[in-house]
């Protein structure tokens, strides 16, 4: 008879687990090298970006401080000079302008404080001040053109320089106002 040996002592899937094992060591190699790769790209990747930026930075420096693009930059230094003097004379241009009240502006202030029966015969303005001479059918219409002047706020009070000429049936005056400085651009 026959002895059966009932212990295992081999075992018949033994050679297919070892396979198993060799495909599955490989797969987790290979994953591990593919992710050292992607991790090294991703970390290295800014860096040779960054430098390859750096020589296109460095390609267009040397192009601009190249002897051909000297005329354009003497070009631009003459303009930015030009430019400044515009400024500045601008900027006296507003200065002048803000220290001084415009001529029409100042005669048609005058024209709407005419009452009627009143006629100017003069107007003297030097920018600074203004001279009025007029005449007018009584005093109160004298009175109520000083009293319109006096209401704006282009003058100040003309009590500096008044003067009064009753004639027949007419009153002459005039009157001299000093200008506030409110005129043009503050910059």
């Amino acid at each position: 008879m026959k002895d059966i040996n009932f212990l295992v002592s081999e075992n018949p899937f033994e050679k297919e687990l070892k396979k198993e094992k060799k495909s599955a060591s490989a797969a987790r190699v290979i994953a591990l090298i593919l992710a050292m790769a992607v991790g090294t790209a991703i970390l290295l990747a800014p860096g040779i970006y960054v430098r390859v930026l750096d020589g296109r930075a460095q390609a267009v420096e040397q192009k601009l401080t190249d002897a051909k693009y000297s005329e354009v930059r003497t070009v631009k230094a003459q303009l930015a000079n030009v430019t400044r003097r515009v400024d500045n004379k601008k900027a006296i241009i507003n200065g002048i302008d803000a220290d001084n009240i415009p001529a029409s502006q100042a005669l048609l202030i005058i024209e709407n404080a005419l009452p009627s029966g009143c006629y100017l015969e003069s107007v003297n303005f030097n920018g600074n001040s203004v001279s009025i001479r007029g005449v007018a059918e009584n005093s109160l219409i004298v009175s109520d053109f000083f009293g319109k002047m006096d209401r704006l706020k282009l003058f100040d009070g003309g009590s500096q320089g008044i003067s009064f000429e009753e004639t027949q049936g007419a009153v002459k005056f005039s009157v001299t106002y000093a200008a506030k400085i409110e005129g043009g651009d503050r910059k």
